[in-house]
């Protein structure tokens, strides 16, 4: 996977921390972005400085903001969601700026795992200079970007280790970046005359002996890669840390920032250098996990919604059998004769629905039998049955049958059987007949398809 780092230039000095960059400086600072594109082996390809209209394809753009334009600063913010804390933000940045808070953009990073939960770090940025960034990080031709201050690239500091610092000449001044935590930093500048040595740098009296790195592509190119190795985790601090706002490239088309720029952005895609057919340009779309993030927590709440459902389904369904069942037996009771009541009172189960059922399924049997009526329950229609039942397992398979006068019991000959009981009962269920297991080779044939029995 490609990775772009891109350097921001520096903010230029206003009279006024509200001034957004004129039209002379705004050209000017447009081609002042530094940028290195790193292959799939982690290579430097190219590099330059230009405009990031001209910048090439990358899967993944890192930009490196300043720390000198940037301020970290650490603060308690009471629980709230982003609209609400954007809400309170300025009122808990006045303390710390000096000019009012309306020139000010206040971001608040992740929390960090172990901290106070109200404990997070503010990101406090010059206004007009950060929508100015983001108007020109939207030209770039990389489906993720990712806006980071610079200082985040140094090692944390470790007690008794040396601090690192990393430095930068700008004409006749040096700008030094030193990492305090593990989302903090700071950045200053000191005046150095022209040609001085790297020991003859003037630092703090408290930073002696510190670990100087001169910002280089050699330097950041490795160190870029080893911040995002060390974050591709979600667990991290600073997986999701991202100074960008959430309306970055909302209303963009084709990584444009909308009407025509989107067809011109494609046109410089496709005809890039850097774009080769072998490239593998879509392997962002399945490796990266902040592109599978929200698509899992919406599986996540439909695996959960289809969960629930079938669950309301199961119990509906329970309890409208149990419904239907009761409103049968009452149907039942209401017609049974007093001889059937007493008969049902005598052997009355735990399970009273089928007993209730039974009960009246032989009442009925019994009166249309006065009245001389053919019923299912009869032996002729009880044996026609059988000997349809039999015709599966061999006509000498029966040995013994015995018929009650509304059911009939048969046994098969001891082996002469070689399926279990459950493919017997299935095979009788496929030809529309109750039998029920009794013991082994003992069956009971039941009338009606077992109407009213279990």
């Amino acid at each position: 996977m490609s990775l772009l780092i891109i350097r921001c230039p520096l903010k230029p000095f206003a009279a006024s921390v509200t001034a957004s960059p004129s039209e002379g400086q705004d050209a000017s600072c447009a081609e002042q972005f530094e940028w290195c594109l790193l292959e799939d082996e982690g290579t430097q390809s190219m590099t330059g400085m230009d405009s990031t209209e001209s910048m090439p394809y990358a899967d993944e753009a890192l930009v490196l903001l300043p720390t000198i334009d940037v301020r970290l600063i650490e603060a308690k913010v009471p629980l709230a969601n982003a609209k609400k804390l954007q809400q309170i933000l300025p009122n808990l940045i006045e303390d710390f700026v000096l000019a009012g808070v309306e020139s000010i953009a206040a971001q608040a990073l992740p929390p960090i795992s172990g901290n106070p939960v109200l404990q997070r770090t503010l990101a406090l940025m010059d206004r007009a200079w950060f929508a100015w960034l983001n108007q020109q990080l939207e030209h770039l031709l990389a489906p993720r970007v990712r806006l980071i201050p610079e200082c985040l690239l140094l090692s944390l500091p470790t007690e008794g280790a040396r601090p690192e610092v990393a430095y930068q000449r700008v004409e006749q001044n040096i700008i030094f970046t030193q990492r305090t935590g593990m989302q903090l930093g700071v950045s200053w500048i000191e005046h150095q005359a022209p040609g001085s040595k790297e020991s003859e740098l003037n630092l703090p009296q408290a930073l002696t002996g510190a670990t100087l790195k001169v910002i280089s592509w050699d330097w950041l190119a490795a160190a870029a890669q080893a911040y995002l190795q060390a974050n591709s985790n979600s667990r991290s601090a600073n997986f999701a840390l991202n100074l960008l706002p959430a309306s970055f490239r909302r209303d963009s088309k084709s990584f444009g920032v909308g009407g025509n720029s989107g067809l011109s952005a494609l046109t410089r895609l496709f005809s890039s250098k850097a774009l080769k057919p072998s490239d593998n340009t879509s392997g962002l779309t399945w490796t990266d996990p902040l592109v599978w993030r929200q698509p899992t927590h919406w599986l996540r709440y439909c695996a959960i919604s289809l969960v629930l459902g079938f669950g309301v389904y199961l119990s509906w369904t329970v309890l409208d059998d149990w419904r239907w069942s009761k409103r049968l037996e009452l149907l039942a009771v209401q017609n049974l004769s007093p001889a059937a009541i007493a008969a049902l009172n005598q052997g009355k189960s735990s399970d009273s629905a089928p007993a209730v059922l039974n009960a009246f399924v032989k009442q009925v049997t019994l009166e249309q039998r006065h009245h001389g009526i053919v019923v299912d329950a009869d032996f002729g229609a009880m044996a026609t049955k059988l000997q349809q039942f039999k015709v599966a397992f061999g006509a000498e398979a029966l040995q013994k049958l015995d018929y009650d006068g509304y059911a009939i019991t048969f046994e098969f000959k001891p082996g002469a059987l070689t399926v279990p009981p459950s493919e017997v009962l299935q095979r009788a269920r496929l030809l529309g007949m109750a039998v029920q297991f009794l013991a082994p080779n003992r069956y009971r044939l039941e009338p009606y398809a077992g109407l009213g029995s279990n």
